[in-house]
């Protein structure tokens, strides 16, 4: 049995509107569809928009953190991201690191990167 959705497309900073039908969630089939009662686009999609429900499979996709080629949890994860960023700002100075942020990522992604970009988690973990 088909479930529909509505939510908004993560692609763009536009925030269009998509129904997304999900045929079978077990094989993450989903069909998408422009929302036409959405004002951002009225049912209008881009051809990435338009894509999205070839995107929600989770094959060759990395579920688990890697470092150095061996899976870890994700607080050993962020610890070495954090340890690799001290250094290298240690090393070549603080203009060495920056962040590019593009409209495809999501609101939980920004605030991530904002909190390790402003130094939120490196700097409690290594005060100077």
């Amino acid at each position: 049995m088909a479930k529909t959705v509505h939510t908004t497309c993560a692609y763009c900073g536009v925030g269009c509107g998509i129904t997304a039908e999900v045929r079978n969630p077990e094989l993450h089939l989903v069909d998408i569809q422009g929302n036409e009662n959405h004002p951002a686009n009225f049912g209008r999609l881009c051809s990435k928009g338009s894509a999205l429900g070839e995107t929600v499979s989770l094959e060759n996709r990395l579920l688990t953190p890697v470092v150095d080629g061996e899976k870890v949890n994700w607080n050993k994860a962020l610890d070495e991201v954090v340890s690799r960023l001290h250094r290298t700002i240690k090393q070549y100075g603080p203009d060495s690191v920056a962040l590019y942020g593009s409209g495809q990522l999501l609101t939980e992604d920004y605030y991530v990167a904002n909190k390790l970009m402003k130094g939120f988690y490196w700097q409690r973990q290594y005060r100077h």
